[in-house]
């Protein structure tokens, strides 16, 4: 059985988790703004992931590679959120605490539009003019970088 809640017209991320924790994360995703789908069998997976209305999947470390070998996107490990517990005399205990910032950061950082995250990272609004010219400012640094470590010199270049 899938259970789907899609907001406008943003790509879902998919949730392939057992039911109960599956609909605990897509609950959180939605109540912070995001298209969520939850699936719970390999033929869900299969048909979600070829279906192209998902822009990333959470689910668990033995199912990484199963997700990727269907559909290379990214994946958020959910596992690497939960953190040992440690008491005020030091002792560890047995009990993991989910650390839900961080894993709604993870979701935001792979979840913006790639133009869009790289505007972001420069401080800068993502704007066509912007962003071809950082694309020449680039290409002429990659320019220059390949003739130094080739031994020539680009033309127009002094020594």
């Amino acid at each position: 059985m899938t259970s789907t809640l899609q907001i406008n017209d943003q790509k879902a991320i998919l949730v392939f988790l057992p039911n109960g924790v599956a609909q605990v994360i897509v609950s959180k995703l939605i109540e912070h703004g995001y298209a969520a789908t939850a699936v719970f069998s390999v033929p869900e997976l299969f048909d979600a992931l070829r279906s192209d209305r998902h822009s990333l999947a959470v689910t668990t470390r033995p199912d990484i590679d199963m997700v990727r070998n269907i559909k290379s996107m990214p994946v958020v490990n959910l596992e690497v959120f939960f953190h040992t517990v440690v008491s005020s005399g030091g002792m560890v205990s047995s009990s993991k605490q989910f650390d839900g910032k961080a894993f709604l950061q993870r979701i935001k950082a792979l979840h913006e539009p790639r133009v869009a995250r790289g505007a972001i990272l420069h401080g800068k609004p993502a704007t066509d003019t912007n962003l071809n010219a950082r694309a020449r400012q680039m290409s002429g640094w990659w320019t220059a970088a390949r003739a130094l470590f080739s031994g020539r010199m680009p033309a127009g270049a002094k020594d």
